[in-house]
C-alpha cells in the first residue's frame, strides 16, 4: 500500500525545514499542501529562491533524515532492517538491493553494504516486503501499511500541526508560579528567549513556540528542557524538535545556556537522547559534563552534530558578535564530543574534522597532546579495513597533528606509530609520520616494539641513518659521543666506522686523556683487524674456487640440454606438418559430405515431396550443421550491409526494408559469420 506523501519546504544549503504538510493532490510538479497549521495551498515542486520543496513518503527514511538527522542515523547503525524497509518505502517502484544501499547510504556514511549483509534475511523476512526474481534480478517492493513505530507516530504529529511545545510552555509557565520557596524553581520566561526578529541560525516558525511577554521567541530547546525539568518525562512531540534543534545545535546550546544548572540536573535524568541538546552550552557544567553524547548520537549521529555546527558558522564574518558567540558554543561542544569515554567508536574522520581548527602553532602547543590522545584512542580502535580506505589527506592530517606532541616511549604518538606498524607496515615508510623527530626520540622508543620498525630497511635508510649519522657529526664533547654510541641496538648500528673515527679525532682534539686512550684502542684494533682480513680472505678464495667449479659443470649439462631440445623440436615440427595437412583434408571432405547429402536429398525429393516439406528438410540438415536462418520472408526490419543484399539501390543503414529471401549465418556472438546474406528490398 502506498504510503501518504509529505510536502517538505526546507532551506536549500542548510537543509533546515521550515515547514511541511501533508499532500492532498497532486497534478505533475503543482500540489496541493495542508500544511501543518491548517491551511491550504498550491505550490510547484522544485527550487524557489533559497527555498526547495518536494515530494517523499511521510515515515520514510529521505522524510525522517530532514526530521531527525541524528536519530536517523542511530536508527541505521542499531536497526539496519528497519532502516531498508524504510528506505523501500520511499519508492513506489521495485528496488534491487544496490538501488536500496544507495539510499540508505544517502543519510549514513558508514559501510552500508556490510550493514546490507547484515540485515539481509530479518528484511526479507518482513512480512510488508514482497521479493520478485532471483539472482542479480532480485528486486523488493513494499506491499504494506505504513510503518506505525513510535517516530513515526511523532512524524504524523508534525504532519498535523505542532502543538504540544505550546501547551507544555503554558503547564511550566503555571507550574512555576506555584512552586514551593526552596525547591527547583524553574527559570524565569524570558530564559532563553530570542529577542527581535529571528535569523537562519534560530527561525522557528510553524512550530507553535511560545513567547516572552516583552514579544521575544522563547527557543524550542529552552521549551523541551524547562518542560521536562517540572513533569520528569519527554514531552510527546521531543523528537521531533530534537530533530529540528539539532539542525542549529550551537544556537540551541547558547539559548540553554541561560537556563540555571537546577533545572539541568532536574531535566537531564529524562532527556536520555534529547540531552545531545546541551551539548554546546558554552560553560562548564558538571551535569552536562557527565553525559556520554557518543553513546547517545551514535559515530553517525556524532559526525552530523559537527556537521551541522560548520553548517552554522559557515557564511558569518569572523569578526561577527554571533559567530564569536556560535564558535565559543562549538568549542564546548567539540570537547564534550572528545572525551566521551565512548570516543573510541567516533570514525577516524570525525575526529579529523573536529579537531581541524586545532592546527595552528598556537592552539597545537595548548591542546596537542589530549588530540594526539583521542586520536591514538580513535586509531588503536580501528579495524585493518577502516584503515586501508582512508585518504592519504587524512592519513596526513593525522600525522600533522601528532607532529605537536613528542615520541616517547609511552605517549599517544608512539601508541599511534606502533598501531601503523603492526598493521600497515608500509604505510610507516612515508616520513610524514616522523617529522620532528630526533636522534634522542628514536633512542627512546628503540626498546619497545617500535624497535622492529627501526629496524625495516626502508625505516632505517629514511629516517634513522640521517639522525645517526647527524648525531655523531654534531657531538662535540666525549659525554655526547660516548652517549651516542651507547644508543640502542637498531640505532648503534647503523654507526659507519669512518664516521665514528672522524668523530672521535674532531672530538678529542683537545683533550690528552681521551686521545691518549683512543691511540691505544687502536694499535689493538688494527691488529686484531689484520688477522680477520687474511682469515676472511682466504675463505673467500676457497669459496670463489668451488663455485667456478660448479658453474663449469652446470655449463656443460646446459650444452647438453640444448642439443637435445633441438632434436626434439625438429621432430615436431615435422610431425606438425603431417598433422596439419591431415586436419585440412578431413576438413574438406567433411564440408563435401554434406554438400553431397543436401544434393542427393533434394535431386530425389523435388519430384515426390512438396516445396515446404524439402525447404523444412533442407533448413533441419542445416542447423545439424551449425547454420542459423536470417530474415524472414515478409518481415520488415532496418538495413544492415552486413546482412542484407538489397535490390536496387542500396538505401542509407537502419532504413526500413522488407525480406524476400533469407540468408544464413554461422557461429554465434562475436564468433558469428554471415555466409549468405538475405535478399531485401525497399519498404513502400
Amino acid at each position: 500500500m502506498k504510503a501518504p506523501q509529505v510536502v517538505m519546504d526546507v532551506d536549500k544549503k542548510s537543509r533546515m525545514v521550515f515547514r511541511e504538510g501533508l499532500l492532498v493532490d497532486r497534478r505533475g510538479a503543482e500540489v496541493t499542501v495542508r500544511w501543518s497549521d491548517g491551511s491550504t495551498d498550491d505550490v510547484r515542486l522544485g527550487f524557489d529562491g533559497d527555498h526547495k520543496l518536494f515530494a517523499t513518503a511521510a515515515g520514510g527514511l529521505r522524510h525522517r533524515n530532514h526530521i531527525d538527522p541524528v536519530g536517523t542515523s542511530e536508527l541505521v547503525r542499531s536497526s539496519p532492517a528497519q532502516a531498508f524497509a524504510f528506505a523501500l518505502l520511499d519508492s513506489s517502484k521495485p528496488l534491487s538491493s544496490k538501488d536500496l544501499i544507495a539510499r540508505v547510504a544517502d543519510v549514513f556514511t558508514g559501510d552500508v553494504s556490510a550493514l546490507w549483509k547484515q540485515a539481509r534475511l530479518t528484511f526479507e523476512t518482513n512480512e510488508n516486503v514482497k521479493s520478485s526474481g532471483k539472482g542479480a534480478s532480485l528486486k523488493y517492493i513494499w506491499v504494506g501499511e505504513a510503518p506505525l513505530d513510535t517516530i513515526s507516530a511523532e512524524l504524523g504529529a508534525h504532519i498535523r500541526g505542532r502543538t504540544a511545545m505550546k501547551d507544555n510552555t503554558e503547564t511550566v509557565g503555571r507550574e512555576t508560579g506555584n512552586a514551593e520557596p526552596g525547591g527547583d524553581v524553574a527559570p524565569q520566561v524570558a530564559d532563553g528567549a530570542v529577542d527581535g526578529p529571528m535569523d537562519s541560525e534560530n527561525r522557528n516558525e510553524g512550530r507553535g513556540s511560545a513567547h516572552t511577554a516583552g514579544g521575544g521567541q522563547i527557543h524550542p530547546a529552552v521549551e523541551l528542557v524547562r518542560a521536562t525539568s517540572v513533569s520528569g518525562q519527554l514531552p510527546e512531540n521531543w523528537a521531533g524538535v530534537l530533530g529540528s534543534v539539532m539542525r542549529n545545535p550551537l544556537a540551541a546550546g547558547l539559548a540553554v545556556g541561560s537556563l540555571s544548572e537546577d533545572v539541568l540536573q532536574a531535566a537531564v535524568p529524562a532527556l536520555d537522547r534529547a540531552a545531545l541538546i546541551l551539548q554546546a552550552v558554552p560553560r562548564d557544567s558538571k551535569t552536562i559534563n557527565a553525559i556520554d553524547p557518543v553513546q547517545l548520537a551514535g559515530p553517525e549521529g556524532a559526525a552530523a552534530l559537527i556537521d551541522a555546527a560548520d553548517a552554522e558558522l559557515r557564511g558569518l564574518e569572523p569578526a561577527n558578535a554571533r559567530a564569536q558567540e556560535l564558535r565559543h558554543a562549538k568549542d564546548f561542544l567539540i570537547r564534550r564530543l572528545l572525551n566521551s569515554p565512548s570516543v573510541g567508536l567516533l570514525r577516524l574522520n570525525t575526529v579529523l574534522r573536529a579537531t581541524r581548527e586545532m592546527e595552528s602553532p598556537k592552539d597545537a602547543a595548548k591542546k596537542g597532546e589530549w588530540v594526539a590522545e583521542v586520536l591514538a584512542t580513535v586509531i588503536c580502535a580501528m579495524d585493518q579495513g577502516s584503515w586501508k580506505n582512508l585518504s592519504l589527506q587524512d592519513k596526513s592530517a593525522v600525522a600533522r597533528r601528532l607532529t605537536s606532541v613528542p615520541l616517547d616511549a609511552t605517549g599517544s604518538r608512539a601508541r599511534v606509530l606502533g598501531w601503523i606498524w603492526r598493521n600497515h607496515p608500509a604505510d610507516l615508510a612515508d616520513d610524514m609520520w616522523w617529522r620532528g623527530v630526533e636522534f634522542d626520540d628514536l633512542a627512546a622508543v628503540a626498546t619497545t616494539p617500535l624497535a622492529s620498525a627501526l629496524e625495516s630497511d626502508a625505516i632505517a635508510s629514511a629516517v634513522v641513518k640521517p639522525l645517526v649519522v647527524k648525531r655523531l657529526t654534531s657531538a662535540t664533547t666525549r659525554r655526547q659521543l660516548l652517549t651516542s654510541l651507547a644508543a640502542p641496538t637498531a640505532l648503534a648500528r647503523l654507526m659507519d666506522e669512518s664516521d665514528v673515527d672522524r668523530a672521535f679525532d674532531r672530538v678529542l682534539l683537545d683533550d690528552n686523556i681521551g686521545r691518549a686512550w683512543l691511540v691505544r684502542l687502536r694499535n689493538e684494533t688494527q691488529l686484531s683487524e689484520l688477522a680477520h682480513q687474511v682469515e676472511t680472505l682466504t675463505r673467500q678464495a676457497r669459496e670463489k674456487t668451488e663455485l667456478l667449479g660448479k658453474a663449469q659443470e652446470a655449463v656443460r649439462l646446459r650444452d647438453d640440454r640444448l642439443h637435445r631440445m633441438e632434436a626434439r623440436l625438429g621432430e615436431a615440427a615435422a610431425s606438425t606438418n603431417e598433422l596439419r595437412e591431415s586436419q585440412s583434408r578431413q576438413i574438406r571432405i567433411d564440408v563435401m559430405r554434406a554438400l553431397a547429402e543436401l544434393c542427393a536429398y533434394v535431386d530425389g525429393a523435388a519430384d515426390s515431396q512438396s516445396a515446404q516439406r524439402v525447404r523444412e528438410r533442407v533448413r533441419r540438415m542445416a542447423a545439424r550443421e551449425g547454420l542459423t536462418p536470417s530474415g524472414v520472408p515478409g518481415r520488415t526490419e532496418p538495413y544492415d550491409p552486413q546482412r542484407h543484399d538489397v535490390i536496387g539501390e542500396p538505401p542509407q543503414p537502419k532504413t526500413p526494408v522488407t525480406v524476400t529471401g533469407i540468408g544464413y549465418t554461422w557461429g554465434e556472438g562475436a564468433d558469428e559469420i554471415v555466409l549468405v546474406r538475405a535478399l531485401v528490398e525497399r519498404t513502400n
